[in-house]
């Protein structure tokens, strides 16, 4: 982080919570946990959503009890899922909170297991348009832009709540996370702030904003800072630990992984730097700062109906 500590531990507050995504742990002690976790196939299934079980999803429990949705996968995709593994650390060191999604082999089958968020909401089932989850959303557009994540809809955030009642928003799938791709495959609209996406989805994607004038550089500083500060040589390693003993060339692949951590970083830092200034003018302090996130959204949704 920019000042070296994070914020999300603090703003979580509960011991519970902390320790459940791992908030008290450093990205290394973190990484080295996710490798040597044990996760297992429970026989019981009925923790497991509906629709997940219909996409072919099973439960899992780790040592710890916890419970886990693992999806079976071809050793042909090992590679895409140890990369979306890599973006889940990467937001981690962003003080994103996201539910951990790792590549395990479980019984010499490769799975894609996500811990199950537990007494959670989708956040569909919020008023997501004013605060405090539109702040959360409003910076994770950094995140998903970083990562090529062109399909971020409701339905990838939960939302839970800590002993005090409060909410946070929890990010849930790296599906779409593209690290590898060396093309800019999302890029800034000159003209006025927004995005020229390649791919092309049905959902309510959070990647249109189409109106953030009432916005300032304050809205972004933290996650911005926290972004330009993060060691390319970090990135590497991870990416290299991860990778070793799945790929054939891991140093190479950690190496195009950290190139392109860089590249896009600086592409976003100088886009939302050069479109938005330190000053707005503000109607209401606590809705109106976010009221043009708010307003893409709605013109989104009536334009589909």
């Amino acid at each position: 982080m920019s000042n070296g500590k994070k914020k999300l531990p603090v703003k979580v507050k509960d011991p519970e919570l902390i320790k459940y995504f791992y908030l008290d742990l450093s990205i290394d002690e973190l990484v080295d946990k996710m490798q040597n976790i044990k996760i297992v196939l429970n026989n019981s299934q009925t923790d497991v959503p509906f629709d997940a079980q219909v996409k072919d999803f099973k439960s899992a429990s780790d040592e710890e009890g916890n419970t886990w949705i693992v999806k079976k996968i071809e050793s042909a995709e090992v590679l895409i899922h140890k990369l979306q593994e890599i973006a889940f650390y990467i937001d981690f060191l962003l003080d994103t909170l996201a539910a951990p999604s790792i590549l395990k082999n479980i019984n010499n089958t490769f799975y894609r297991a996500t811990k199950v968020v537990k007494k959670a909401t989708n956040i569909s089932g919020y008023n997501y348009l004013v605060e405090p989850y539109r702040k959360v959303l409003t910076n994770d557009l950094v995140n998903r832009w970083l990562f090529f994540d062109e399909d971020r809809n409701p339905n990838n955030y939960m939302v839970i709540h800590n002993s005090k009642m409060e909410p946070f928003v929890v990010a849930i799938d790296y599906n779409k996370a593209d690290l590898l791709s060396e093309e800019l495959k999302i890029t800034g609209n000159d003209k006025e702030f927004g995005w020229f996406r390649q791919e092309k989805t049905r959902f309510l994607t959070l990647l249109k904003p189409a109106n953030f004038e009432n916005l300032n550089i304050g809205n972004f500083e933290y996650r911005l800072s926290s972004l330009m500060s993060v060691s390319c040589n970090k990135i590497k390693d991870i990416s290299q630990k991860v990778l070793t003993g799945f790929v054939s060339d891991p140093e190479v692949k950690a190496e195009l992984v950290c190139k392109n951590f860089e590249m896009r970083r600086k592409y976003i830092n100088e886009y939302f730097r050069r479109w938005f200034k330190d000053t707005v003018l503000e109607k209401d302090k606590d809705n109106s700062e976010y009221s043009a996130f708010g307003q893409s959204f709605l013109k989104m949704h009536q334009d589909k109906k």
